[in-house]
């Protein structure tokens, strides 16, 4: 991939803007950002390997957002890249879920840019 510092730029404020939104319960960012084809692949703490379709996934975070949800924006960019048409971002969070437990993941996201927009077509999320 040739970087494209331009593209870097906004592909990190888009992912910026998207764990803002997230993590206080605006989800509906997520119709856009999220690509239709989008899938995500979940490892969870017991190493089990959980996959789920850009609707599975955004019910998904509709039931871990709650009323006992403390938002945590807290991330660490590793990598960042794009070219003209792809970008990749490798992440650490600290993920807040229900009843106050916290979940620190890894992410590896891919993202592609169609319709005028970046859109994310894969999310793999490893629990630790």
């Amino acid at each position: 991939m040739n970087a494209n510092p331009t593209q870097v730029k906004v592909i990190k404020e888009t992912l910026d803007n998207l764990i803002h939104s997230a993590s206080n319960a605006h989800l509906d960012i997520l119709e856009t950002l999220y690509h239709d084809e989008m899938k995500i692949y979940m490892f969870d703490k017991n190493h089990d390997l959980h996959q789920m379709s850009k609707r599975d996934f955004i019910d998904y975070l509709k039931l871990s957002s709650g009323e006992n949800n403390t938002p945590s924006t807290w991330a660490k960019y590793h990598i960042v890249e794009a070219d003209e048409k792809n970008g990749h971002v490798l992440i650490d969070r600290k993920v807040n879920l229900g009843g106050g437990e916290q979940l620190d993941v890894t992410l590896s996201i891919d993202f592609v840019f169609e319709s005028g927009r970046w859109q994310i077509t894969r999310e793999v999320i490893f629990s630790r």
